[in-house]
């Protein structure tokens, strides 16, 4: 499809075409919803489900809820098609390092692609994001008192199939943590020429043998609400770029 065919199937103008992207990815899509639009003014969903156009300060952004790998590349891929210049990942992940806790924060640097979408998009072995929004990531959340972890990263496909000898394996590594999205966002983003960042907080601890299943102390999950709020607040502080008018129909290689 080209970019006036997709700004027609979306019911948009040129002039909407929003200046960031912000994707989560997370099971609990009601609840989400209802807490990142709040920060948003004048928000609307797009004729496809789950795009939610809205304003912050003089800037158009679009935010969906998209769980996984095949279903966060669909919004960057249309809107880096669109011209946006930036997309933001957020999200949970689970930590594969001694010494990271639950409400930590995380920023891939680059991240192994163990997913299946990337490949379309030319992606292969890794993806990585742009270091200046690392940066400028990094101080927005060491200004507001969190533990941030920055370096590289893994994404999967299989949220229920990550046996202990495969989280041994990616912490042997060198992984930080281990997610649904972010390989899949880099490499599509990196595809548009698109800047993509990844802001994630630590859910499970994984080494520990703790899972998104257990039950947490108070004050742990104090420590990730508090990190959870604080995504979407960063992800509106980051710095992006014009609107680029891009044009005719993408051909992902193959």
């Amino acid at each position: 499809m080209t970019r006036d065919q997709w700004l027609l199937a979306l019911g948009l103008s040129p002039a909407d075409v929003p200046s960031r992207l912000i994707l989560e990815g997370s099971w609990w899509q009601t609840e989400r919803n209802a807490q990142r639009l709040a920060v948003l003014d004048d928000v609307g969903e797009l004729a496809f489900p789950e795009l939610h156009l809205g304003r912050h300060g003089d800037g158009r952004v679009l935010y969906s809820c998209a769980y996984g790998a095949p279903r966060a590349v669909e919004p960057v891929h249309i809107f880096g098609q669109l011209g946006t210049p930036l997309v933001v990942q957020i999200g949970s992940c689970g930590a594969l390092q001694p010494g990271m806790a639950t409400g930590d924060i995380v920023l891939p640097e680059t991240a192994t692609i163990g997913e299946g979408a990337s490949q379309y998009y030319g992606g292969a072995g890794s993806s990585a994001a742009t270091p200046s929004l690392v940066d400028a990531a990094e101080a927005a959340f060491v200004r507001r008192g969190f533990r941030v972890h920055r370096g590289a990263h893994v994404t999967t496909s299989a949220l229920l199939a990550q046996p202990p000898e495969l989280v041994r394996a990616w912490s042997d590594a060198g992984h930080l943590a281990v997610d649904m999205e972010t390989s899949a966002v880099f490499s599509v983003a990196a595809f548009f020429g698109m800047q993509a960042v990844s802001l994630l907080f630590v859910w499970d601890e994984l080494l520990r043998g703790r899972s998104w299943l257990d039950a947490f102390e108070p004050h742990e999950v104090a420590a990730q609400q508090r990190a959870n709020a604080a995504l979407m607040d960063v992800a509106l502080e980051l710095p992006t770029g014009e609107v680029r008018v891009r044009g005719g129909p993408v051909v992902p290689p193959g």
